[in-house]
């Protein structure tokens, strides 16, 4: 036995004990589609895209393993359009645990912020500043810029929090350039405007707030905002004028503010619908008309029994969760047990061999003499050189092949036949030669090889799509999802998806039944 050997086996050792044996049961692939499903719905329509959540069956950990992390993140996102907030807030503490487990520094820094923002807005917790940390440790490590973009626009929220308005202009005015360059998701320029008109008004410059309070309105229009999202803000923002007149005694541009705010209140969320039914209050107790303070007393009292209802119910589920989670790990505390009495075996094992090797060896190493030492150094350096020739040989072989297997795939009958080759030769070329492509070579005219009659058919009949939407249709076309279609353009998800929602809008798809990957794959399923 050699010492290369010995080596082995100890990390085998410790192989072992940081891995605990999976059950050979674990069939979590098929599972894996009503994510996807749910990921590409979810917009529009999210209450199916919840029943493809909950399709996936139980237990979870076994059958999306690696996945839970994208999991909880659209439960998060689906709960923020349902308006339920504490189901939101445990989610998002889901979503953030698997996230470091899988080290999907994305999802993770993604779900610090929302952490982060339910801690420091709806609970005026001090734990939030260290969500901030994290989701600015976490998207440092995952490379992400519009991540960290965002970090600042937090910073600039915890000082308008702390009553700092001067210094969270600051941030904001700093930035405000660079939030503006950011074509592809117009949120963070519509969120700065947003603080900045808020910051103005507790500041008591009303000129200043009407300045960026336009601005933001002036965004509706842009394709990259959810309108949802953008009514949101509108509510919100409505609400603090009304707040801000009615503080002035300017009873009139109260009632304004005020029917404005009735005519996006489907925008608002639950903080929001209680200034709005608060404010109406004040405002006909100060014109003592008592009936109709009345009627917002009592919309006040139903809205709190339904978010009561809600704190209850969710309450509820998590403590199903909880159960469910102590019933995983105790499994997985058993399987830890049965290891480690493998392990000692193993490492008395190992150390009984090493003794007897070290022993055996010892006076055999102090006969080597410089000879032999300088002989096996340039053996060692030549074995080496002579690997590296055939390294370069190997790679040169592997990039003739690649391009064999593009002009194979081309010429194949069927869209099934390419789709199915494409997105296997794709993630092969991920895996293994990440480095083959120059940064400078055209990406369009690559994948146009694969198949050209889906090029020609997509320029043709919507010349208004650039080429890099183009790329996102035959990718989304071949069966790739967002994620995926970053990795291979170095861009980031949420790129990818403003991109998709431009695509629909230029393809009219808003009104039709179809998103754009059933779309794509009925319009160009005979190529």
């Amino acid at each position: 036995m050699n010492l290369k050997l010995l080596f082995n086996l100890l990390f085998l050792a410790v192989f072992l004990f940081s891995n605990p044996v999976v059950s050979q049961n674990d069939h979590k692939g098929p599972n894996l589609k009503y994510i996807d499903s749910a990921n590409n719905i979810i917009d529009k329509n999210p209450k199916k895209a919840a029943l493809f959540l909950d399709s996936i069956t139980l237990p979870l950990n076994e059958k999306i393993k690696g996945h839970l992390a994208c999991y909880y993140e659209l439960k998060v996102l689906i709960n923020d359009k349902n308006n339920e907030t504490v189901k939101r807030y445990q989610n998002s503490i889901l979503a953030l645990k698997y996230a470091e487990l899988e080290k999907n520094y994305n999802v993770a820094g993604w779900a610090s912020l929302e952490l982060f923002y339910n801690s420091y807005i709806v609970k005026k917790d001090s734990s939030a500043y260290e969500y901030l940390a994290k989701a600015e440790k976490f998207y440092k490590l995952a490379n992400n810029n519009d991540g960290i973009i965002e970090v600042t626009q937090m910073k600039a929220l915890e000082a308008l929090g702390n009553k700092k308005y001067a210094q969270s202009n600051k941030i904001l005015l700093d930035n405000l350039e660079r939030y503006k360059s950011i074509k592809d998701d117009a949120y963070y320029h519509m969120y700065a405007q947003f603080l900045l008109t808020t910051n103005y008004l507790d500041l008591n410059n009303l000129n200043a707030a009407h300045k960026h309070f336009n601005t933001l309105k002036a965004l509706k229009n842009n394709t990259t905002i959810q309108p949802l999202l953008h009514k949101r803000h509108l509510a919100t923002v409505y609400g603090s004028l009304g707040e801000f007149h009615f503080n002035k005694k300017a009873i009139d541009s109260t009632l304004l503010y005020l029917s404005k705010s009735a005519g996006v209140i489907d925008g608002m969320n639950d903080n929001d619908k209680r200034n709005y039914y608060n404010l109406y209050i004040d405002y006909y107790d100060f014109k003592e008309d008592f009936k109709a303070k009345n009627s917002y007393v009592d919309s006040l009292r139903i809205l709190e029994n339904e978010v009561l209802n809600k704190t209850m119910n969710a309450s509820l589920l998590l403590g199903d969760t909880l159960m469910q989670s102590e019933t995983e790990l105790g499994k997985e505390r058993k399987w830890k047990n049965i290891n480690k009495l493998w392990i000692i075996v193993l490492i008395i094992v190992v150390l009984v061999v090493s003794v007897f090797y070290v022993v055996k060896h010892r006076r055999a190493s102090k006969m080597v003499d410089n000879y032999e030492k300088n002989n096996d150094e340039f053996t060692y350096l030549k074995s080496n050189h002579e690997k590296l020739k055939l390294k370069v040989h190997g790679l040169e072989e592997y990039i003739s092949d690649v391009k064999k297997e593009i002009k194979s795939i081309s010429s194949l009958d069927g869209s099934g036949n390419q789709q199915n080759k494409v997105k296997e030769l794709y993630k092969n070329l991920h895996i293994n030669a990440p480095l083959l492509l120059d940064k400078n070579e055209d990406h369009l005219k690559l994948v146009n090889e694969l198949n050209i009659d889906f090029f020609t058919k997509i320029k043709k009949e919507y010349p208004q799509l650039v080429d890099s939407e183009i790329i996102i249709c035959y990718y989304l076309f071949v069966g790739f999802k967002s994620k995926e279609i970053a990795v291979f353009l170095k861009s980031t998800t949420r790129a990818v998806e403003g991109k998709r929602y431009r695509i629909s809008k230029k393809m009219n798809l808003q009104e039709s039944e179809y998103t754009l990957v059933d779309f794509l794959n009925k319009e160009f399923k005979n190529l």
